[in-house]
């Protein structure tokens, strides 16, 4: 049982943000990995599942559209962001039990619409999780609590993808909803209700007798200064992070589309990317916390910066491999899968220490809505790079794709050094905050 006072200390924090996090991971990887398998098991058709899968992401592509409401609504008495922690989590079992009580491989869409709803819910979850952190963290934890968080992130989405098969290969595929629903409900009521929030370093002063439509106004008039100057009152470092968001995190083209069409073409059965991806998995979660922890040693940004070059060195490697411009040839499969995996370890290592970075660059004030602006367009970067390298990749092969992407990977080292955490508002300074 996690104690009430976690968050006063470093251990305390690091347990709770990594257990908070692998309640993301869990259902994530259930859904994603078990309940697709089974419904192809099942005999549902590729477009019913491919239409299921999006649905899986969709919700935290768009969580930036209501994450100014963990901001602006403020449950006083329980703390802020733990009841929207809780009110989340508890939502997220709920929309989660009530597929246990339908045949769900012939209700494709009912069963859609629910992991929608319950993708929104867990996206809230992360919003409030993230403002949380960058409430509590002291600058010197951001890099191995987020090593930790994303590492369990990893960890949840094992436990909820192959755990809940394992399961339903030895007691059938219904008892992986109880396994799913008990580990969820477990981390609500010893981890979630047992903390105790930090009180906020600056509170509004509503004078009292005021309607609510005016504490309301007064909240959105806070809210909106408290923004404008976590970007523009925060020296230059919170604007150069949204231009850094917008740029590639490394080389990518191995963690994205291109790697899987590699996979496919280089003639890996089922069984082989399986392997390759439990392992890549396990060294990505390594790779995040032996990342974060040597960030806040030696700088978060610094690091970055070399983490971001090693993620071309497999990349660069592999590129140097093929022979010819089409095809595979140069290749083997025990070839592509040690490179994969050292691929898979330096992104691990840029992972913790980005966010962390981004975390410097967030007022705790607004931290819901800044800080999940930051990830949004982060995100985005996936989509753009995924849409130019399978472009070029059909007209100029993979080796040339392979060398671009490798090498677009050092402008944004461009702004690391621009990329300054933000400087505290004259409140905080008042109050006594370093």
């Amino acid at each position: 049982m996690l104690s009430k006072n976690a968050l006063k200390t470093k251990n305390g924090r690091l347990l709770t943000f990594s257990l908070l996090y692998l309640s993301e991971g869990i259902p994530f990887g259930f859904s994603a990995i078990a309940l697709a398998t089974h419904l192809r098991m099942s005999g549902v058709g590729l477009t019913e599942i491919g239409l299921f899968t999006a649905s899986l992401y969709a919700p935290w592509g768009f969580k930036w559209a209501w994450a100014p409401l963990v901001d602006l609504i403020k449950f006083k008495r329980f703390g802020a962001k733990r009841t929207w922690i809780a009110s989340a989590q508890a939502a997220m079992i709920g929309t989660l039990g009530i597929v246990v009580f339908f045949d769900y491989s012939t209700n494709i869409q009912l069963l859609t619409t629910l992991i929608i709803i319950h993708n929104i819910f867990a996206a809230t979850q992360d919003v409030a999780i993230d403002a949380l952190a960058i409430k509590v963290l002291p600058e010197n934890e951001r890099g191995i609590a987020n090593g930790f968080m994303f590492g369990s992130s990893y960890l949840g989405q094992a436990i909820g993808g192959s755990g809940a098969l394992l399961i339903a290969g030895k007691f059938g595929f219904e008892f992986s909803f109880p396994f799913v629903l008990l580990a969820l409900t477990l981390i609500l009521v010893f981890v979630t209700l047992r903390l105790q929030e930090p009180a906020d370093p600056i509170k509004e002063k509503i004078q009292s007798g005021v309607s609510v439509f005016q504490e309301i106004l007064s909240q959105m008039k806070l809210f909106l200064k408290e923004l404008y100057q976590g970007f523009f009152k925060s020296g230059t470092g919170p604007l150069v992070g949204v231009v850094f968001s917008l740029l590639p995190f490394g080389a990518l083209a191995l963690g994205l589309v291109l790697g899987s069409a590699i996979q496919v073409d280089l003639g890996m059965d089922e069984n082989q990317i399986a392997k390759l991806t439990m392992f890549g998995t396990i060294f990505a979660a390594a790779g995040c916390i032996i990342g974060g922890w040597i960030s806040d040693r030696v700088g978060h940004r610094k690091a970055l910066g070399v983490w971001y070059v090693l993620t071309t060195i497999p990349t660069f490697y592999l590129a140097r491999q093929f022979i010819g411009v089409e095809g595979t040839a140069g290749v083997t499969i025990d070839l592509f899968f040690y490179v994969s995996i050292a691929y898979s370890f330096a992104s691990g290592l840029q992972q913790g220490t980005s966010t962390a970075v981004f975390m410097g660059l967030t007022s705790p004030a607004v931290a819901a809505t800044q800080f999940t602006g930051y990830m949004a367009l982060h995100n985005f970067v996936y989509s753009y790079s995924s849409l130019w390298q399978g472009k070029h990749a059909d007209l100029h092969g993979y080796a040339k794709v392979l060398f671009m992407d490798g090498w677009i990977a050092f402008v944004p080292l461009i702004l690391l050094p621009f990329l300054k955490p933000r400087k505290q508002s004259v409140e905080l300074k008042e109050h006594g905050q370093k």
